[in-house]
């Protein structure tokens, strides 16, 4: 039986890294940070919960995500199978990585953005760009509205 899909939503939290290994694979690495927040009433977020998820892409998923261009700040939902869960020193005392191996990456245009784009070369104002399985199609796929989300740009969403 496969490994169960998790899907995260969240921002990517400091610059990812493109590298090739010793023995020549390409990996990238993202660290996502999801989490819930409330409204405070003051027009703001409370945030309630932060995760940290590293994220690794192998090979040509290394190469897709790196052609989506997505960098530190942006919004994303990510697609994998977790790994494994790491302790580290936090800026709050001890706290939980979580290790995924991803399999897909949908990148949200920023507010200030005229474009963004699917991967595969289609534009769109609407839509990031994004690759990986649809969990509903069980393929690959590369479709304008994602994974059946709307990144909400402009709405009242969360910041996570």
């Amino acid at each position: 039986m496969a490994d169960a899909t998790v899907n995260i939503p969240g921002v990517i939290a400091s610059d990812p890294r493109f590298n090739t290994t010793n023995s020549g694979k390409r990996v990238a690495n993202i660290r996502v940070l999801a989490g819930r927040s409330k409204p405070d009433g003051n027009g703001g977020w409370e945030q309630l919960s932060t995760t940290a998820y590293d994220v690794s892409y192998w090979a040509e998923h290394a190469d897709l995500a790196s052609a989506l261009n997505p960098e530190r700040g942006s919004k994303v939902t990510v697609t994998g199978t977790i790994t494994g869960v790491e302790k580290y020193d936090g800026q709050n005392g001890e706290s939980l990585s979580i290790k995924v191996n991803g399999d897909g990456l949908r990148v949200y245009p920023k507010r200030d953005q005229q474009q963004g784009g699917n991967f595969g070369g289609q534009q769109s104002q609407q839509s990031g760009g994004q690759w990986g399985n649809n969990p509903h199609q069980g393929h690959q796929t590369q479709q304008s509205s994602g994974w059946g989300q709307n990144p909400g740009v402009g709405s009242d969403e969360p910041p996570f």
